[in-house]
Order: C-alpha cells, then sequence, then structure tokens
C-alpha cells in the first residue's frame, strides 16, 4: 500500500488545452496493453558519455522476472478547455529483474534489480501530435541495488532520515516512439551524480 501511496503522489499531470483533434481515433486499452509496452523495453543497449578527450561507456542487460504490480497502475485526467471525453492517461509499471541483469559503467558491473516506467497516453487528450507530445511518452528507469524495488522516495521519509530520494544509481532514458523502442535524453546517475548519454546504436533489442 505505501509503494501505492507513493507512486501516485509522482502524477504531476501536464494539461493542455485541446480544440479538434486528427489524432486517430484508438479503442482506450486496458492494462495489458501498457505491460506489453514495458516488456518492449530493450533488453540490452550501450551508451557513451560524450567528454572530449576520454572514452566512457556504459551499458546494461536486462532479462525480466516478476512484476511488482499485479497490474499497471493508470490515472486518467480531463483535458482543461478540451471537449469531453478528452484526457491524459497517465500510467506505472514496476517490475523486478533476474539475477543476470546488470548495469556495466567503464567494467565496473552493478546488479540491474529494478525496472520503473512513468508513461504518458496522450491519444485521447485532442489535438494534433507534436515532437513535445507525442502520442505516447515513456519514462524508462534501470535501477541498481534496489532489490526490493521501492523508490524513487525512499520508504518512510522524512522519518527515515537522509535523502528523500531512495536511488542512487540508475540509467534514465525517454521511449517517444514504441514502433522502435529507441532510447532518447539518455542519463546515467551512478552515486547520486548525473550524467547524460548518448546511445551507441547497435541494433540491440
Amino acid at each position: 500500500m505505501k509503494n501505492l501511496i507513493l507512486v501516485m503522489l509522482l502524477i504531476v499531470p501536464m494539461f493542455v488545452s485541446a480544440e479538434n483533434s486528427s489524432r486517430p481515433v484508438v479503442e482506450v486499452p486496458g492494462t495489458d496493453f501498457y505491460r506489453d509496452l514495458t516488456y518492449k523495453i530493450r533488453n540490452k543497449s550501450e551508451f557513451e558519455i560524450p567528454f572530449p578527450g576520454v572514452k566512457s561507456t556504459v551499458n546494461y542487460s536486462l532479462s525480466w522476472d516478476t512484476p511488482a504490480y499485479e497490474i499497471p497502475i493508470l490515472g486518467d485526467y480531463q483535458v482543461i478547455g478540451g471537449k469531453d471525453p478528452n484526457f491524459y492517461r497517465f500510467f506505472y509499471d514496476r517490475i523486478f529483474t533476474k539475477a543476470d541483469s546488470y548495469i556495466e559503467i567503464n567494467g565496473e558491473r552493478l546488479p540491474l534489480t529494478c525496472v520503473f516506467v512513468e508513461g504518458q497516453d496522450n491519444r485521447f487528450a485532442g489535438g494534433d501530435p507534436t515532437p513535445l507530445l507525442p502520442d505516447l511518452v515513456l519514462k524508462i528507469y534501470l535501477v541498481a541495488n534496489d532489490f526490493s524495488c521501492q523508490g524513487p522516495i525512499k520508504p518512510d521519509w522524512p522519518s527515515s532520515g537522509g535523502k528523500e530520494e531512495n536511488w542512487d544509481t540508475y540509467i534514465y532514458y525517454e521511449i517517444r516512439d514504441p514502433t522502435i523502442m529507441l532510447p532518447t535524453d539518455a542519463k546515467i546517475r551512478y552515486r547520486w551524480n548525473e550524467t547524460e548519454m548518448v546511445l551507441v546504436d547497435r541494433g540491440n533489442k
């Protein structure tokens, strides 16, 4: 229950006025659709940290285990100024990974223990798709050393003390085209230090 409350607190609706829609009419999906999106995340990818004179590489390998939630969490929010029933759908999923999963940073391997997905489905919001508001957006967190799959807020914080966030090391990226699941806007957080990365696309999926 605490996990569910923490996840719902993360919801920050993005309201945009919408009038006429040229988006294709799509049947509103159930939870299976969003769980399938999670499972389409690339099982492995390689990145480089673009710093002059220094070659730093980051990669991960992912094997799925059991979901932390029986079904993904969904939340629908009406579009301000839109015509009923225009709405945005936010969805959240969290899945454990198997023991052979890892994040590798310049040869140092860390256990990749959990995948957290924060998504937004804009297909029912009206208006035209734009680069800033595509049909679907997925924010992916590949988390190291969180065997309980809790976070990003530390359980029982602030009474538990320390930092508010629970994850000191993870790979983050966004997916804006689920047909190819291409990671964009990637970064690595390593022991609380964050650095942007670029994808080395070798066709890994």
